[in-house]
């Protein structure tokens, strides 16, 4: 679905339009092929690069091409548990700005809405606002992600832990990871812009740009730290593990040789052969009295060396 929005100075109410217009925001979202083959004729796109804009996999770049600047970025977007990111595109032409989303999602509500203060005829100041809340996008995910952190944290100190949240701390792992592959390269992507190649900035854009190139700086730490923590989280409860395990089979080595002794000593004494204190009458209270003693003096002797 394509959507053309527009205000201007005069009048900063966000309008749709039915036909473009010189300052014009146009809005591409879960476009079809046939949508993308019109917005590549009608205004001269590159049709290899609209195809790549709904690519999944498609990396953070910015490319130049017949007046036409292509910033291909990826936003934060939670799939319900899962938390993955999503291609963006933003094109930046002499007389349009447009956006092309792969899929129906919130990145772009607060502006489609007009919750925030913009204007389409601004076309720089509006990619700028767009980069913000890409920016924030992962904020807002990093910081859930803190607080799922610091749960895990206490409940293994408790050694709660169930093999649930353990597979939960993988996966949490895995989501960082991939903002990280995608902040990075947009951290290069920023930087590129405030060198003024790309589009013709003012002195207030370069101060946005660099707010932004600081706030993506912060994000790769954020991730780079959180990732760092799960990792020594996963370690530390490898080692828990295997040390509650080797604990448990010692206390198995130490019951199985506590019961081989009453084992071996009834065993001789039940040989049908004669033995000592066969005729004697309280011979069976004298061998559960040596089993005892016997049986007292190891478990005081694995105590003594804390083997169990």
């Amino acid at each position: 679905m394509t959507t053309v929005y527009y205000s201007q100075a005069r009048n900063r109410a966000l309008q749709t339009l039915a036909a473009p217009r010189a300052g014009a925001w146009i809005v591409a979202i879960e476009p079809t092929e046939e949508e993308l083959d019109q917005l590549a004729e009608q205004y001269n796109l590159d049709r290899d690069n609209l195809t790549d804009a709904v690519d999944l996999y498609e990396a953070p770049r910015i490319e130049i091409e017949d007046q036409a600047v292509y910033i291909f970025t990826r936003y934060c977007h939670p799939q319900g548990s899962d938390i993955a990111t999503e291609p963006l595109l933003i094109i930046h032409t002499p007389n349009y700005l447009f956006t092309i989303v792969r899929k129906d999602t919130p990145i772009l509500q607060r502006l489609i809405r007009d919750e925030m203060e913009f204007v389409t005829t601004q076309k720089t100041k509006t990619l700028l606002q767009i980069l913000s809340e890409i920016n924030l996008s992962y904020s807002r995910q990093l910081n859930k992600a803190g607080k799922r952190i610091l749960q895990l944290r206490a409940h293994m100190r408790q050694s709660q832990i169930s093999n649930k949240e353990f597979v939960g701390i993988i996966e949490l792992e895995e989501d960082l990871n991939e903002f990280l592959s995608a902040l990075q390269p947009q951290a290069l992507l920023f930087g590129a812009l405030t060198s003024g190649k790309y589009l013709r900035l003012y002195e207030e854009d370069h101060d946005i740009i660099e707010d932004i190139e600081r706030s993506t700086s912060e994000l790769i730490e954020q991730a780079r730290g959180r990732a760092s923590t799960l990792v020594n989280m996963r370690q530390a409860y490898d080692a828990i593990a295997t040390n509650n395990l080797n604990n448990t089979f010692k206390r198995l080595t130490s019951i199985a040789i506590f019961l081989t002794i009453p084992t071996i000593i009834g065993g001789l004494w039940g040989m049908n052969v004669a033995v000592p204190l066969e005729h004697t009458r309280f011979a069976f209270w004298y061998v559960l009295a040596l089993i005892t003693g016997i049986c007292l003096i190891i478990i005081w002797a694995f105590h003594r060396k804390k083997w169990f």
